[in-house]
């Protein structure tokens, strides 16, 4: 089921030509660890993803992205700030759903309902989270990034270091007010 929500998105993104411009791919490494998956044998993933740019302003854009994970099976949805801070660094904030599929997450997503009550309360498989990171454009269409996911927190936590490099189809003219001023 999960697959078939990615592909929708992934189908109505190519099929309409508005984004043309701002569609990208991306291809990332994550490490992921916590109590939530102490006891698994893979904690790495290999994330394909396409993304959404949207231009907000000079300095600022939304990107928005959808992701299938090989090895710890992870499928997240982000929505991230990217804010310009040279012609080449970006820093992102963002939020993202996380749809957990490794078969060793749901072993560990358990927990108790109150504090002294012996009520088992099955983890949920869809997780919100935070992240945040720095990416630098190589050219006007490749960029290398770095982001932390922190997923939960508390006695059940589970985060992500995700390394990463990013390809912009029919990419935007990065070129700036400045770079244009140069010229």
């Amino acid at each position: 089921m999960k697959k078939i929500y990615s592909l929708i998105v992934v189908a109505i993104l190519g099929t309409t030509t508005m984004f043309g411009q701002g569609l990208g791919a991306s291809l990332d490494y994550a490490m992921w660890n916590g109590t939530m998956i102490e006891n698994s044998e893979t904690t790495g993933s290999t994330i394909i993803a396409v993304n959404y740019t949207h231009n907000l302003s000079e300095k600022m854009d939304l990107v928005g992205s959808v992701g299938y994970g090989m090895g710890f099976g992870v499928v997240p949805m982000k929505a991230d700030l990217n804010y310009r801070i040279t012609n080449k660094l970006f820093a992102n904030l963002g939020m993202g759903l996380y749809m957990i599929s490794d078969s060793t997450y749901d072993a560990n997503a358990i927990g108790v309902a109150e504090e002294g009550s012996t009520d088992v309360v099955e983890g949920s498989a869809n997780e919100f989270g935070i992240n945040l990171g720095l990416s630098y454009q190589v050219t006007s269409a490749i960029s290398l990034g770095f982001n932390y996911n922190m997923i939960k927190g508390g006695d059940y936590d589970l985060n992500g270091m995700s390394f990463g490099l990013s390809y912009a189809f029919g990419s935007k003219s990065s070129v700036t007010k400045e770079d244009k001023e140069k010229k």
